[in-house]
């Protein structure tokens, strides 16, 4: 040995000394070679006991050429000698690189084992340290805070390599590249796969002059089969605090932290690391809550919190793979337990993540189809709806529904009323259209194509408004006669809100023809000569599905009372359902917290809706402006409106253009949050006494004000359904003196209330 090595290795033990000292390590320091130091090579060698220290920057040029070889070994008795065996015969020359045997947990004849063979082969480039923590995450971190050399390799104590592999990976390294060698699968018997997934990969990109971690992403995050710069490594620790994964959240977080390159090495110089596969591998685990829900969501927990450490796109697309993978073991685990779903919910909800592939984990476990024609991300009142709906079903569906943006804005917010209950979404890219029957008709063409016979559903739900919904559902029914059809009607269609016709034409007298010849097949109906499609949209659910929604009492008179064909009043009735709107959880007013200012010395009212003909605001206006100037000082009504401009340049000049505040719409989470924070909500009956026998119209938002928990003004009209709830205050419809009582009482309400506090 040359005197500038003997005094290199002079410093290095000096060093472990003061280290092992520090530590307070009751044996003395192993030099490599694993002789203590002051001892006869007789005596036993004892392994150092370390600790996990955190990882801290370090300076790359402080490391000797070579690599250092870093294996935990956890009761490795029966393995390590195969690992050590492959490590003598490589061809790299021992004096290049070290390795790094980190005992930990419980002890066996592990030890002994070691050193017997360093002792039979004369290796003097082993290190062995023990850990007490039967942890093989501390057990890498440990190794790396020791590593010394320019680049680092993970071996696992059952797994060994071709006798290049050091060579072939120290000949390509780069203190800028991560360095892949192939990996064989090895059987319990000894058979090796080469043609596994990860290989596959390896093998398919190493002609391509440049790689990355997307292009190698199965092997970019698991200890095998690399060499990394060592200096990228120790800034990083593995989790010990996961059960599995720790690799893919290490791996993913060096390449987030770092801009590595991808070598692999050619295929053709058959440098190979050899992986072991044992009972308790990844793949082979028990079908248990605990590995594949649990210990998963821990995972991407870690993974989630990275996406925000970087802006690469690409590494963030990365990331979201990686979260895809393991969101996939969750839906193993729900095809073969899906009784536990609610809790898998409830579980991944308490992780409170920023990327949750719902998708993913819900994929093949909806049997039910719901046609909606509208519905989110689109902005619209009946995708809302049917997105509460959902909700409340408590089950796993797929959606179809048509491409809106033409005529709805998108709010991507909206998917988070319903993104843990969708396994797939089909969106058709028909022209939208409320009425148009060649629209109508190529919604219908393009959805039974898109749905095709990859599923076979037990149930389809649909719901109009929008009238396509219907006949998708109705063309879908023909198609799969044993199918249940739920059919939800929101409000009368072949009625319009003051008692006219609607009307549009269906243009295919063939549908028409084949729809009749079904009718009389099932009821022995005679044929219809209307061609009016609004007629067929309330006509065909009526004779076809086999439940019908209406969503109240007066809803469901009305539309019997109007229907034309007298003969399918006893077919509705044995089929009715009255479903009010659903309300969503709690949870749901809490999750876009608004921050719309109010005056707390005031009472604060809110209206949000559109006004027309049939629905205004007088009733609120007139009762504002008769109470006394006192108390209507006491008073701000906010108002949120499609056309906000118009209602205040109206107010401008006016007795109450101090008392009102007008805004624009705002979107449905923040206002499922707004609804919590006023003292008073104010819903109002559609005028229809001049039009209609009966009211049978309910407003959408009284579902969404009552979840709220605020107090709720129901301005009704007589007799109808809102005039029968309970409501802390009401008024009937142009009755002013009692919505001017209404305002004197909220105010009353709300001093005593303060007085009380």
């Amino acid at each position: 040995m040359k005197k500038e090595e003997i005094l290199a290795r002079l410093q290095e033990i000096e060093k472990i000394k003061k280290k092992v000292s520090t530590l307070n390590t009751p044996s003395l320091p192993v030099i490599p070679g694993g002789i203590l130091v002051n001892k006869t090579e007789t005596q036993v060698n004892k392994p150092v006991t370390v600790v996990n220290k955190p990882a801290v920057p370090v300076n790359k040029s402080n490391f000797k050429k070579g690599i250092s070889v870093i294996i935990p070994t956890y009761k490795g008795e029966k393995v390590i000698l195969t690992c050590l065996e492959s490590l003598h015969k490589q061809t790299l020359k021992q004096e290049l690189f070290d390795v790094i045997i980190i005992m930990n947990g419980e002890k066996d004849s592990t030890e002994s084992i070691i050193n017997d063979f360093i002792n039979k082969t004369k290796m003097n480039n082993i290190t062995v340290l023990y850990s007490s923590k039967p942890s093989a995450s501390s057990a890498r971190n440990i190794g790396l805070q020791h590593a010394k050399r320019e680049y680092t390799v993970f071996l696992d104590d059952d797994d060994y390599t071709s006798s290049n592999f050091l060579e072939e990976m120290f000949n390509y390294a780069s203190p800028d590249t991560t360095v892949i060698s192939q990996i064989v699968n090895v059987d319990q018997a000894g058979n090796v796969d080469p043609n596994n997934s990860i290989n596959q990969q390896i093998i398919n990109v190493e002609k391509k002059e440049h790689n990355d971690f997307m292009s190698l992403n199965m092997v970019a995050t698991i200890n095998a089969c690399k060499l990394v710069p060592t200096n990228c490594l120790k800034p990083i620790q593995y989790d010990s605090g996961l059960k599995s994964g720790e690799d893919v959240v290490f791996f993913t977080e060096l390449i987030v932290k770092n801009d590595l390159k991808f070598k692999v090495i050619p295929i053709d110089k058959q440098v190979i690391y050899y992986r072991v596969l044992r009972d308790n591998s990844v793949s082979r685990q028990m079908m248990t809550f605990d590995f594949y829900v649990n210990q998963r969501l821990a995972v991407i927990k870690r993974l989630d919190k990275l996406i925000g450490q970087t802006t690469n796109t690409q590494k963030q697309t990365f990331i979201k793979q990686k979260i895809n993978a393991q969101s996939s073991f969750i839906n193993r685990y729900l095809k073969e337990t899906i009784n536990d779903r609610e809790q898998v919910v409830e579980e991944i909800k308490k992780q409170n993540l920023s990327y949750m592939p719902y998708s993913i984990v819900n994929r093949g476990l909806a049997n039910k189809l719901v046609i909606s024609f509208c519905f989110p991300p689109y902005v619209d009142t009946s995708g809302n709806v049917m997105a509460k709906r959902i909700r409340n079903m408590n089950q796993i569906v797929d959606v179809v529904y048509n491409k809106m943006d033409k005529v709805r804005e998108k709010d991507l917010k909206l998917n988070t009323l319903v993104e843990d209950v969708i396994d797939e979404r089909f969106e058709i890219p028909s022209y939208p259209s409320f009425s148009n029957w060649k629209a109508i008709e190529a919604f219908c063409t393009l959805g039974i194509d898109k749905l095709g016979n990859t599923k076979t559903y037990k149930e389809i739900y649909s719901r109009a408004m929008w009238p396509g919904s219907h006949f998708l559902a109705y063309q879908y029914k023909l198609l799969n006669p044993k199918v249940k059809w739920v059919a939800e009607f929101s409000d009368p269609l072949l009625l319009d809100i003051h008692g006219e016709t609607r009307k549009a034409n269906i243009e295919n007298p063939d549908f028409l023809k084949n729809a009749n010849k079904m009718a009389a097949k099932k009821y022995k109906i005679p044929p219809v000569s209307d061609s009016n499609l609004f007629f067929w949209c309330e006509y065909l659910p009526y004779l076809f599905a086999d439940e019908l929604i209406f969503t109240n009492e007066n809803q469901l008179k009305y539309m019997l009372d109007n229907f034309p064909i007298k003969k399918v009043k006893n077919i509705i009735k044995k089929k009715a359902v009255i479903s009010p709107q659903p309300t969503l959880p709690m949870e749901f007013y809490n999750s876009n917290e608004s921050n719309y200012a109010l005056e707390k010395d005031k009472v604060n009212i809110a209206y949000f809706g559109t006004f027309y003909q049939t629905r205004n605001l007088d009733d609120l206006f007139s009762g504002l402006e008769n109470v006394t100037e006192e108390l209507r000082k006491d008073v701000k009504l906010h108002i949120f409106t499609a056309n906000p401009a118009s209602l205040e340049e109206e107010l401008k000049g006016s007795m109450l253009a101090e008392n009102v505040k007008v805004n624009p719409y705002v979107n449905y989470n923040e206002f499922l949050n707004l609804t919590t924070s006023f003292d008073c909500l104010v819903v109002n009956d559609a005028k229809t006494k001049q039009s209609k026998a009966i009211n049978p119209y309910l407003p959408s938002k009284l579902s969404d004000y009552i979840g709220s928990g605020t107090n709720i003004w129901g301005i009704y009209e007589e007799n109808s359904i809102l005039s029968g709830y309970q409501l802390a205050y009401k008024s009937e419809l142009g009755n002013i003196k009692q919505a001017t009582g209404v305002f004197e009482q909220i105010v009353s309400d709300k001093k005593n209330k303060t007085v009380s506090v």
